[in-house]
């Protein structure tokens, strides 16, 4: 990590301290072909960051099975944490190749819960081992780690008007099955891509040889779900956009040595009258986790009248394990296991619960809105609700699980903080199950209360 970290650090000097220099740019000839490009480079480039604060504090019950009753909540997540990055974006070289560098860093103010909270580095070697790197006492408890790390470190490239690629450490930009986990930071894939777009229709391909999910300094080798070499990953995507407004998207992706793959088909249009409609389907094989393929259907809708904002979505998952008494969950991903790679999954109804588990369906609503229109410009507020059934655990009642959130935004308008951010989300989660965290229900916990505080501060250095 640390010759790694020293490349990208160097590099970023190296541009900052070119951007300081030109003092003598007088005495170029700039009409030189190669200063013209070297001007490009700089000049069309960005520096820019931003400076957030999380506080949460997240409690979490649990069932005694043997007393027949609910435990009361205790600590589960409770820290405040930092995080500041700084990006550099180039200009093109004879409009073909740039540079992209983001580095970031974060600490705890305070950290009284999990150590996997995400928001700080968790410092065990990956997300499949677990393995302690530091001289923390327990890895699920006080080994965090305070630092820097790299989000992004990548060559790009513009061939004519209609191909790209990048290579290094990047975020998938073109159609696939690949996404990234995100904290401030997003995750980080080791390899490269290349997209094409031809007239109404972008085609993508992404390899990768490692990744790293954002709370992690280095990245790490994919594992299959049997804690097996799985090689890399590949994926292959499109999208087309009808002259009607209707796109289609759709992805299927792999990894080299492993037997998991995955796909999804999405529909996306948008009515007259401003309501957006979108039914998807996401695909997941793999022999390793469940019985036969599993696939999850999903519809999204949202419409905005005035300063109010609908959505209204619901799914159903099926996901069979074979083991009647651990029912299964499941991940658009490309690794069963969480951190371990992620997909381009568009569902995020952040009311705690993936909802996710064999034969459950879902429903969500959310209702927001924007206070600009009585003179509160940047003011947001909503609640939204979620609720799952269907999921049967041999030896434990039916999961039905639901959940309220109230969440607020503001946008400072002026001053010293003008457009920084500050955000708040409140969630009450309830599981009616009699089932104990991760019993019977592979993805399941009790209930929860989860408080979020957010103060995101944008900056711009050029």
């Amino acid at each position: 990590m640390e010759s790694k970290f020293f490349k990208v650090s160097a590099l970023t000097a190296a541009m900052l301290g070119a951007v300081a220099m030109p003092a003598t740019a007088e005495e170029m000839d700039v009409s030189s072909p190669v200063i013209q490009e070297e001007i490009a480079f700089f000049n069309d480039s960005t520096i820019s960051g931003n400076f957030n604060l999380w506080m949460r504090e997240r409690d979490r019950g649990g069932y005694d099975e043997a007393a027949g009753k609910p435990k009361p909540q205790t600590t589960n997540l409770d820290h405040g944490s930092v995080f500041v990055n700084l990006g550099f974006n180039s200009g093109y070289i004879a409009d073909t190749v740039g540079l992209d560098l983001v580095v970031y860093s974060t600490f705890d103010m305070w950290q009284n819960g999990g150590a996997d909270h995400e928001m700080n580095f968790w410092d065990v070697n990956n997300p499949y081992d677990k393995e302690a790197r530091g001289s923390c006492s327990n890895v699920w408890t006080d080994c965090n780690d305070n630092g820097v790390s790299f989000a992004t470190a990548n060559a790009k490239f513009k061939f004519g008007e209609n191909v790209t690629a990048k290579a290094g450490y990047f975020q998938p930009s073109v159609p696939s099955t690949l996404g990234v986990n995100w904290s401030f930071a997003p995750g980080t894939y080791l390899g490269g891509e290349i997209g094409a777009n031809i007239g109404d229709l972008a085609l993508g391909a992404v390899y990768a040889t490692e990744y790293k999910a954002p709370w992690f300094k280095n990245t790490y080798k994919f594992q299959t779900t049997d804690g097996e070499d799985a090689g890399d990953v590949y994926s292959l995507g499109a999208r087309y956009a009808f002259a009607n407004g209707i796109s289609i998207d759709a992805g299927f992706g792999g990894l080299t040595e492993g037997d998991r793959k995955n796909g999804h088909l999405k529909v996306k249009g948008t009515t007259d009258s401003g309501l957006y409609w979108s039914p998807q389907l996401y695909i997941v094989h793999d022999k390793e986790q469940y019985d036969s393929t599993a696939y999850q259907l999903a519809f999204l809708s949202s419409y905005a009248t005035g300063p109010y904002t609908v959505r209204a979505e619901a799914t159903y998952t099926s996901a069979d394990s074979g083991n009647s008494k651990s029912v299964g969950n499941m991940a658009y991903r490309l690794t069963s296991q969480y951190g371990g790679s992620n997909g381009a999954y568009e569902i995020w109804w952040n009311n705690r619960s993936d909802f996710n588990h064999d034969e459950e369906a879902a429903v969500f609503g959310s209702l927001s809105r924007d206070f600009s229109d009585i003179g509160a410009t940047g003011l947001n507020a909503g609640l939204s609700a979620a609720y799952g059934f269907g999921a049967k655990a041999e030896g434990y009642d039916e999961l039905k699980e639901y959940a309220f959130s109230l969440f607020t935004s503001y946008a400072i308008q002026s001053g010293a903080l003008q457009d920084a951010n500050v955000s708040m989300h409140f969630t009450k989660y309830y599981n009616d199950s009699n089932a104990d965290n991760w019993s019977g229900y592979s993805n399941g916990f009790q209930d929860e209360t989860d408080f979020k505080l957010v103060l995101a501060i944008p900056f711009n250095v050029k």
